[in-house]
């Protein structure tokens, strides 16, 4: 097989599949992606079951006030129902609330996800940045932010635990921030699309406070957590009234699909495989971290998702290269050299099947055991 190299300065997504079939001529049937942040475990089987034996549910229409799915949820999250927007998919959501809030001055705390500032721009926003630094582990804190945030901020983008670098803010310190910006009229949106992965989750999440404030925002979906990315279903939490009477009126009719109202219902229920995911990335975590740590050079940061930011040691091959020599053989990670503040010696990985983990463990530390000129001059 001939197996072409990356260009320089590309950087794939975990999802960019076709792409790397395109760009390196690996099928990507091929490719086990530690870019991804999917849950590898699989979708809920009870969900699975409960679509087969009901797959006539795709020849009507779904209950319009998706009544049963918004109770699933409120259980599972501790939010109230009256409280939930659905959106297909996260993406739609934060588009959703951008539109409806018409953000004047953003700022973003990174580094993070670049769609947030993607969305902004469509929107004419003018977009500020909060940038935790190496020092710091990547993690900022209420008192960062807060300092930071300029007076004319309507918005603040907060994802969390974040993507790429795990870190995360507990829950006194979104109070801090809730409770600041709702004195000062600033909207906080907290992206937790990772949240779901931690055991410490309930720490964390920010869900139960939207009964309580209402300037805060909070996006999540099933894709990475319940590996259901085809689904496209997300969910908002917010107990601001007036955005959700608007949210209501500006959205399509059925915009959640019945397989996907079926689905949700049954695997937000299904406590067994949201336990056994917890635990498994749990192990599979502390495996990876452990096994990392023992590579001489490698800095490894606090892990609060599924994934861990990892930094290579100093003169040795850098984030590309390593991607590089990796690619080759089947495995795909995430070169984090495009993040504003990590430089090209970031990678980030995410927590696969135990075998597909020794796999990966293995070809790193054989990678980073030869002496860079070597593996710089090994034929592809």
């Amino acid at each position: 097989m001939e197996i072409k190299m990356k260009k320089q300065g590309t950087a794939f997504h975990g999802s960019d599949l076709e792409k790397i079939e395109e760009e390196y001529g690996i099928p990507k049937e091929h490719i086990v992606s530690f870019s991804a942040n999917v849950n590898p475990v699989g979708f809920s089987e009870k969900a699975g079951e409960a679509l087969k034996n009901n797959i006539s549910v795709i020849s009507r229409y779904p209950d319009r006030d998706y009544k049963e799915l918004k109770e699933a949820i409120a259980s599972y999250t501790g939010a109230a129902s009256k409280n939930i927007i659905l959106g297909n998919g996260v993406t739609e959501l934060l588009t959703l609330f951008i539109s409806l809030i018409s953000p004047k001055h953003a700022v973003i705390a990174g580094p993070t996800y670049s769609e947030y500032e993607k969305d902004l721009k469509r929107y004419g926003s003018k977009i500020g940045y909060i940038m935790a630094q190496e020092s710091s582990d990547f993690i900022l804190t209420a008192e960062n932010i807060i300092e930071n945030t300029p007076d004319e901020t309507d918005l603040l983008f907060l994802c969390n635990p974040n993507n790429p670098t795990s870190g995360a803010l507990y829950k006194k310190d979104l109070e801090k921030l809730c409770d600041n910006f709702q004195k000062r009229n600033i909207w906080l949106l907290i992206d937790e699309t990772y949240v779901e992965f931690s055991l410490r989750s309930h720490e964390i999440t920010a869900a139960d406070l939207t009964g309580t404030y209402k300037n805060l925002f909070v996006l999540r979906g099933t894709s990475k957590f319940f590996a259901t990315p085809g689904l496209r279903l997300g969910y908002a939490l917010t107990g601001n009234e007036d955005l959700l009477d608007r949210a209501a009126k500006a959205q399509d009719p059925w915009n959640i699909n019945s397989a996907a109202d079926l689905m949700g219902t049954v695997m937000f229920r299904d406590i067994g495989f949201i336990d056994h995911i917890k635990e498994t990335m749990e192990r599979e975590k502390q495996y990876v971290c452990q096994s990392l740590s023992e590579i001489e050079g490698i800095r490894i940061f606090p892990v609060n998702g599924n994934f861990v930011l990892v930094k290579l040691p100093e003169n040795s091959l850098t984030s590309g290269e390593l991607f590089d020599i990796l690619i080759r053989q089947g495995m795909m990670i995430r070169d984090c050299s495009t993040f504003s503040v990590l430089g090209d010696r970031f990678i980030r990985i995410c927590f696969m099947e135990h075998k597909d983990n020794e796999r990966l463990i293995l070809a790193i530390k054989k990678a980073l055991s030869q002496p860079v000129s070597a593996m710089r001059d090994t034929p592809t």
